[in-house]
């Protein structure tokens, strides 16, 4: 599988860096690119990466999921970014897996996926986002093609489930058993 991981400014550190290593220990290739028009980007605890690529010279369609970690980059600087919108609207038109955690699944509910599905979201996004059903108490949900998470505390979960959307629960239990040094 391959995963296109989109991330802009002051994003979670734990939220994308955990997802992106349990979904390359799992074999899957994940291209993690920036919405700033620059390849180096800054993330919620001030370090500077420098990731694959730009947007902009990404080909979408040779991605298998849409992948949006959270913190405050998601909700300040995502959110107002057009061609987010214009992503995820891409990926879930055409039944791709968008996956998002801790505030970043307001970008997905704001657009009305989760309509008549259950979701989780970081604490006060909820009221973003368009019908569905917020279970607070719930870590990670998998609701057809769309995969919500609540916190940086669910980052493992969150890579794991994307990683058993793919390849199925027995895998996913593999994985989860080599992650824990098993």
């Amino acid at each position: 599988m391959k995963h296109l991981m989109i991330v802009g400014d002051y994003f979670e550190d734990v939220e994308c860096i955990a997802t992106l290593d349990i979904l390359v220990r799992g074999n899957d290739e994940v291209k993690l690119v920036s919405m700033m028009k620059r390849k180096e980007v800054i993330t919620k605890c001030g370090y500077k990466i420098l990731v694959d690529d730009i947007i902009e010279n990404v080909n979408i369609s040779e991605f298998d999921s849409l992948i949006i970690p959270g913190g405050p980059g998601s909700f300040k600087i995502l959110a107002y970014i057009p061609l987010v919108d214009q992503l995820i609207d891409i990926f879930a038109k055409n039944n791709k897996l968008v996956a998002a955690i801790c505030a970043a699944p307001m970008l997905v509910g704001r657009r009305g996926y989760y309509q008549n599905k259950s979701y989780t979201v970081y604490p006060g996004f909820e009221g973003f986002i368009v019908g569905g059903e917020y279970k607070k108490d719930q870590g990670v949900i998998v609701q057809d093609n769309f995969i919500s998470a609540k916190s940086m505390y669910y980052s493992i979960p969150f890579g794991l489930a994307i990683h058993q959307y793919f390849h199925g629960k027995e895998s996913a239990k593999l994985l989860e058993k080599t992650c824990q040094g098993e």
